[in-house]
């Protein structure tokens, strides 16, 4: 019991000091970090006054066919927002962050099955329009880690893995997201002014 009690009363020393340097948390103007897990290499950048930021991110990749893993298929996705700080505390952000993402994926076929295996791919895409609520909180100076929720309009492409036909007519969503820091992410603030 005495060694519980004394975990429990370190646990909080330690979340107390934690939250102590939270208070003084401040951060350059721009730096390294990701707003959505599809673009993980990104930036964010704070304009003058840090009110108004530019995120920019980008992702890539490249994997075996599902219909023939000798064969490679690649994706890349492009998430482009514009933070603007609604309210701001020392070691906090609330931000309104109207942003877009869009996704492309190659997807293997067979484009000729009557004459044997003959490998083709074609591109799904897809277009998300977002408007999100976004707390950034900083852990540490120039450290922050984020979540948010909001509302996301999508139009999706399906690839065409049917050759001769007309492609498929794209499909569209509305409805409510919400993200936690594993797919939101964080930002390490290094470039550029102090504030």
């Amino acid at each position: 019991m005495k060694r519980l009690v004394l975990a429990v009363a370190c646990s909080l020393s330690l979340f107390a000091t934690a939250s102590f340097a939270q208070q003084d948390a401040t951060h350059a103007s721009g730096g390294l970090g990701f707003h959505d897990i599809a673009a993980p290499v990104g930036i964010r950048w704070w304009m003058s006054g840090q009110k108004l930021g530019i995120d920019l991110g980008i992702g890539f990749g490249s994997d075996p066919a599902l219909i023939n893993p000798d064969e490679k298929v690649s994706h890349w996705a492009v998430d482009v927002g514009l933070p603007i700080v609604m309210h701001s505390w020392e070691g906090a952000h609330v931000l309104f962050r109207p942003g877009l993402l869009y996704t492309s994926q190659e997807v293997g076929f067979d484009s000729d099955p009557g004459a044997g295996f003959v490998f083709d791919t074609d591109n799904a895409t897809s277009m998300h329009l977002r408007a999100e609520i976004e707390g950034e909180l900083f852990l540490r100076d120039n450290f922050s880690v984020s979540a948010s929720h909001g509302i996301e309009y999508v139009s999706a492409q399906a690839a065409n893995t049917n050759p001769g036909t007309p492609d498929p007519d794209s499909q569209s969503s509305f409805g409510t997201i919400g993200r936690q820091l594993t797919e939101i992410g964080f930002h390490l603030y290094f470039l550029g002014a102090h504030k």
